[in-house]
């Protein structure tokens, strides 16, 4: 996975630390997004680097199929797993049972410096503001990359967008076939390969280079682009062009 880091501040203090997740939301997102599912081991050596962890709760409606055996790959992690199942399926009860602990571990033990929410949910903007403003703790969150509230973003001291393995392609790819849609419409432009990589890595910094290359020879072998020699009109030189299938130039009114 990748973690795009935002924080107000230069460095974390590893401070005792309790972690709220909303295991719910992060499973069916990654499902629905991502068409995969949480990497729990890879984001907790993440999270390790945060601060002193003293607990990991995790919440989620385990009665259904398709999360249900995630129980046991969460007991890798933690066994302060919460069952939010209850009789009445037309409603949902994670976010209130998440609150509730969050409050609880706040009164039972004054000495959890840092509380870290993994939720992207606007709901949590009031508890992560009565952290910070009354109790002097500081709150950090982690969220699926386009699921965190701006609200939310600005509430807390740190954030972190986690983009899954599989999603981290879908998105270096969609940026990838943006970029030459708009530069293959234009009738003068000669995209190559190397000034494709460049241009996207300039636009997107969390990608390195490798990443967008390999990427885009994925895409190429799989037909979405193409290369097609042609001159350079100023040197003659012969330059591989990428060309998108269907996209044709635009000819410029005069």
């Amino acid at each position: 996975m990748q973690y795009i880091v935002t924080s107000k501040e230069e460095s974390f203090e590893k401070v005792r630390t309790a972690v709220f997740v909303d295991y719910e939301a992060w499973f069916y997102g990654c499902k629905n997004q991502y068409q995969t599912e949480p990497d729990v081991v890879d984001w907790f050596n993440n999270l390790k680097d945060k601060g002193q962890i003293d607990d990991v709760f995790f919440f989620a409606d385990f009665s259904h199929d398709a999360i249900k055996d995630h129980i046991m790959k969460l007991r890798n992690i933690s066994n302060s797993i919460i069952d939010c199942s209850k009789g009445d399926k037309s409603k949902e009860y994670t976010d209130f049972i998440m609150l509730d602990h969050i409050y609880q571990r706040l009164f039972r033990q004054g000495d959890i410096k840092q509380f870290v929410l993994f939720t992207g949910d606007s709901h949590f903007q009031s508890v992560v503001a009565f952290l910070r403003n009354f109790n002097e703790k500081k709150v950090g969150i982690y969220a699926l990359d386009g699921s965190l509230s701006p609200l939310l973003a600005e509430a807390c001291d740190w954030y972190v967008k986690v983009i899954p393995s599989s999603g981290r392609f879908e998105s270096i790819k969609k940026a990838l076939l943006k970029n030459l849609t708009w530069i293959c419409e234009k009738p003068d432009a000669i995209p190559t390969f190397s000034k494709t990589v460049s241009i996207v890595v300039r636009n997107y910094p969390e990608y390195s280079e490798a990443d967008v290359a390999n990427v885009l020879s994925t895409i190429i072998a799989k037909g979405l682009v193409r290369q097609e020699e042609t001159l350079l009109p100023h040197s003659g030189q012969t330059v591989k062009k990428l060309v998108m299938p269907g996209v044709m130039p635009v000819k410029e009114e005069k």
